[in-house]
């Protein structure tokens, strides 16, 4: 992924050795497109000028000739009034534009009306999305070339939404369908054939049914059966009578001689002609339910697939229910002809399995058709499933519509505000820049420079105005002559940053002195002694002082280096928290490790001078017992012997008895430890003696009277002093190591 500098803030410090990725830094922020993986994040998303001082930048600039720098000359009181009106009139436009764009994309280009926008659409490609996700499986190939981007699938939705014209279908509808358009090869599917039921309603609706069959009337038996009402009973009788040859069969007598003849003329040929008509009509009828019941049988066991099995069993069944009870009723009529008998009407019961059949045939001729022009069929399903889920997704598009044509409105206005701003601040700019033209001059800078060289002792070489149009600068000796081939490596790199600062204030056209700028300084003191390294960090102290006050065109400034002093000195402010930072500023420190650059943020000033460095390894509870030898030596001959003027043999006279050989002791150790080489067995010294010997340590600052410097150093408050006589505490233990 890479390393970042996030949360930047106006004045940036990193610091960090030769070597470990600073100068990379620097060409990022200078030309992110130089590499790849470079990249640069603006405020406001509004990217201004840089101007990096590095070797790219020395390299580049330093020959027999440097471009002129044009400032506004010291005559120009007017014209600078004029050109700070007209800057004051761009920034706010810049404001204007700022706060125009940050409605329209927000801070970081990722908000705004865009984001609405984008948010907006993002809803309804997940809508969208979830129709593919529910009917993927049936209409697979109705989505082909969708079901891979939820965007591609949305922008389908949408595209069908406004011009899809088929008729709307149901999902169930559209489900059947599929299962035969989508399939390879089916065969034609074989028309039900229909059912006759038309002889029922002539059998069901017979004249014999209502009518009572019996004898005749003018017969002598006559009377007493039409009396009794029995001739049924009768009828049956009659062949029982025949069997007893003469004999009542009921009462065991006689039976007179012509009652059989009389009998028999009751039962005339028209009564037997009846019987036959009613057998005959149970016989058609029985005909009629056999033929019809063995077709619903055989459908019944194989429906297809076009008539739904428990709708034609229903119905089936409850033909068959009113043929069983006609056909008892059919029997009574036979057994009891005298009795009237109405059959149950099946018609309705047809007309129902009819109309099942009737559907199912319709299906199967639609499927057919479907088969015969698979093609067009496709097409036409494959334009109603579009259809199908643009209306299923109706009221989502709707939502979105009407939340894009809202911000599309706005976006819209928006951006012809601040096409319109940009044109003014263009014109203001042309303006700006036809002043800055007339009015400008290399002539002051080159002045500055040369006063700077004077004042620091470089007496031996200058700027000069060269060039056709006096618009250049040439490095030159006091006679004259060309110097810059015959300068020191310390005297081209001052004179190279004294360059580069002032184009600060200015620029190398005559136009451009007052954009606003972002400055990278990378190890500008290599080469140079201490009062030019001075000098260099006042003059970059100036920058951050008046970027932090608003002051110049300079809006943001990072100072990388490798140099400790002059990282002390440039990054010196009186006003900074002692355990912190300033909310304007950033420290970073940038290490490499196994070939791997990595960057390191901290909440306060990470780097100390050498000095220090030394007290805060006293302070260290981790020190090593070995590198505090050097540790102690180097303290007591930069502090008490160099800067202070004592000698060892005075420091030890100050102690009496054992504490003076203790103190002896630590001189000759310090140095022993200091500058001798050790074998194994001495590298790991003693934890008690080492106590000892800073104890002692510790009086010599006492005795020397210096045992404010001690504490001050040794960061020890008043409260933090142990009483006279208590045990002195741990002294690592008064501060954290850094």
């Amino acid at each position: 992924m890479g390393e970042k500098l996030t949360d930047l803030k106006k004045i940036n410090y990193i610091f960090g050795h030769n070597g470990c990725g600073k100068t990379t830094i620097s060409r990022a922020i200078h030309d992110p497109a130089s590499r790849n993986g470079y990249s640069v994040s603006w405020k406001d998303g509004r990217a201004i000028s840089t101007l990096v001082y590095n070797r790219d930048f020395a390299e580049a600039n330093f020959g027999e000739q440097l471009k002129g720098i044009f400032t506004l000359g010291e005559d120009s009181t007017k014209a600078a009034v004029e050109i700070e009106s007209l800057q004051q009139q761009i920034s706010k436009l810049d404001r204007e534009i700022d706060g125009l764009r940050q409605n329209l994309e927000g801070d970081d280009g990722m908000g705004g009306c865009r984001k609405n926008l984008a948010d907006a659409r993002s809803l309804l490609d997940e809508a969208c999305w979830k129709s593919q996700q529910a009917h993927k499986a049936v209409f697979e190939q109705a989505m082909t070339g969708y079901r891979q981007s939820k965007v591609a699938f949305c922008n389908k939705v949408l595209n069908e939404a406004a011009e899809n014209k088929s008729d709307v279908a149901t999902l169930e509808d559209l489900t059947a369908r599929a299962a035969t358009v989508f399939q390879d090869a089916m065969p034609l599917e074989a028309i039900i054939q229909p059912i006759a039921f038309t002889a029922f309603t002539a059998l069901e609706k017979s004249e014999i049914l209502g009518r009572k069959v019996v004898g005749r009337d003018d017969v002598v038996v006559a009377a007493l059966i039409g009396r009794l009402g029995n001739s049924d009973w009768v009828k049956l009788g009659v062949d029982y009578l025949k069997a007893a040859d003469g004999a009542c069969p009921f009462c065991q007598q006689d039976a007179p001689a012509n009652l059989l003849e009389y009998l028999n003329a009751f039962f005339d040929e028209q009564y037997v002609a009846d019987l036959g008509e009613i057998a005959q009509l149970i016989t058609r009828y029985e005909a009629a339910t056999k033929t019809v019941c063995e077709r619903l049988d055989a459908l019944v066991a194989s429906p297809g697939k076009f008539i739904d099995p428990k709708t034609l069993n229903e119905r089936y069944h409850a033909l068959k229910t009113a043929f069983e009870l006609n056909h008892e009723r059919l029997v009574t009529k036979r057994r009891e002809p005298s009795n009237q008998v109405v059959l149950e009407n099946t018609k309705d019961f047809a007309d129902a399995i009819c109309d099942l059949l009737t559907r199912a045939n319709m299906a199967i001729a639609g499927y057919n058709e479907t088969i015969r022009d698979l093609s067009k069929s496709k097409r036409a399903l494959i334009s109603q499933v579009w259809r199908f889920i643009a209306e299923e997704r109706r009221t989502d598009i709707t939502t979105y519509e009407a939340s894009a044509t809202k911000l599309g409105k706005m976006i819209e206005g928006l951006e012809a505000k601040i096409a319109e701003k940009r044109g003014e601040r263009a014109r203001l700019d042309v303006q700006l820049k036809d002043k800055e033209a007339s009015t400008t001059s290399v002539k002051p800078t080159v002045d500055e420079i040369n006063r700077i060289l004077a004042s620091f002792g470089f007496v031996s070489f200058k700027l000069a105005v060269a060039g056709e149009r006096q618009d250049m600068y040439r490095i030159v000796r006091i006679d004259g002559s060309d110097a810059a081939k015959t300068l020191s490596e310390g005297e081209r790199s001052f004179i190279t940053f004294l360059y580069f600062y002032h184009m600060l204030a200015g620029s190398t056209s005559g136009t451009g002195t007052t954009v606003e700028k972002v400055v990278v300084f990378d190890d500008p003191v290599s080469s140079l002694d201490s009062d030019v390294l001075f000098i260099v960090s006042a003059l970059i102290r100036k920058v951050v002082s008046d970027v932090r006050a608003g002051k110049g065109s300079v809006r943001q400034a990072f100072v990388l280096t490798h140099n400790i002093y002059f990282h002390k000195e440039v990054s010196y402010d009186r006003d900074r928290p002692a355990s912190g930072c300033r909310k304007d500023e950033t420290f970073w420190v940038v290490r490499k490790r196994d070939n791997v650059s990595s960057l390191h943020r901290y909440a306060f000033n990470p780097v100390k001078t050498s000095y220090e460095l030394l007290w805060e390894d006293v302070r260290n509870s981790e020190r090593a017992n070995l590198t505090i030898q050097n540790t102690l030596r180097r303290i007591v001959e930069n502090y008490l012997v160099v800067l202070g003027g004592w000698r060892q043999d005075a420091i030890v006279g100050l102690f009496t008895g054992r504490d003076a050989q203790v103190c002896a002791s630590l001189f000759s150790w310090i140095n022993d430890g200091s500058h001798s080489a050790h074998d194994d067995i001495y590298l790991a010294a003693d934890d008690n003696a080492v106590q000892s010997y800073l104890r002692v340590f510790k009086q010599v600052f006492q005795k020397t009277g210096h045992i404010a410097h001690y504490r001050m150093m040794m960061r020890i408050n008043d409260e933090d002093e142990p009483a006279e006589g208590e045990a002195t505490p741990a002294l690592a233990e008064v501060a954290p190591p850094l």
